[in-house]
Parts: C-alpha cells; structure tokens; sequence
C-alpha cells in the first residue's frame, strides 16, 4: 500500500500539472495504482479478516474524490458510483474468483493431457 499511496501521489502531481480530465485520470489510476495495490490480492486476501479491504476501501474513496473533485465529506457510494471505480470488497472477490478459476483451469488441462498419455501408452 505505502507504494501505491506514493504512486497516486506522484499521479495527482502530474494531474494537477497538466491538467488532464476527469476519465483520463479515472483510467490511469485504475491501470497505475490499483495494480500495485491488488498485487498478490488472489494469495494473500482473506475474506473473513477485514484488514485489507478497508485500507484499500480508503484508498479507493481517495481516488474517488481526486478524479472528480469532490470534497471528503462526499457520501462514499455516490463518489464511487460516479467516479466509475469499484469497491474494494468487489475488487478484491473477483480477482480471487478469476485467480481460482484460471487455476481450476490449469489443473484440467494437466489432467486432460496426462490422461491422454495414460491412454495411449506413452510413458509418463
């Protein structure tokens, strides 16, 4: 987190540099700083343990209030809603979901070939 919050802190600098809108902003923070933050995410998150998802919750509503310009007394849920971002919960479920699913796929696909050796009696 202390790298992406250094990542969007350099990012407002160049946004308030050079001026550039709204959406721009909105998609570069998502490709910049949210990828740094959700890095590891699929490993390392646990639903049952809160933690992470509010300092990344904090991070987004930050986000949120930067691309459009709002002030931090904003409700949280229209901010987000119009800024275009995602809540952490959401975020962080269906990057865990995706991460089992590919897995889930990988693990098929050794077994598919694997079987087909079994079958045709090539050695393993």
């Amino acid at each position: 987190m202390k790298i992406a919050r250094a990542a969007e802190a350099r990012l407002r600098t160049l946004t308030m540099t050079y001026g550039i809108v709204p959406e721009s902003v909105g998609a570069v923070q998502v490709a910049c700083v949210q990828a740094v933050a959700l890095y590891g995410s699929e490993l390392s998150w646990n639903p049952k343990e809160p933690g992470r998802r509010d300092v990344l919750q904090l991070l987004l509503n930050g986000q949120a209030r930067f691309i459009m310009g709002a002030l931090p007394t904003t409700p949280r849920g229209a901010i987000m809603r119009k800024s275009g971002l995602t809540p952490a919960s959401v975020d962080l479920d269906s990057r865990k979901q995706r991460f089992a699913a590919r897995l889930a796929d990988a693990c098929s696909g050794e077994l598919k070939e694997l079987h087909q050796n079994c079958s045709s009696g090539a050695p393993i």
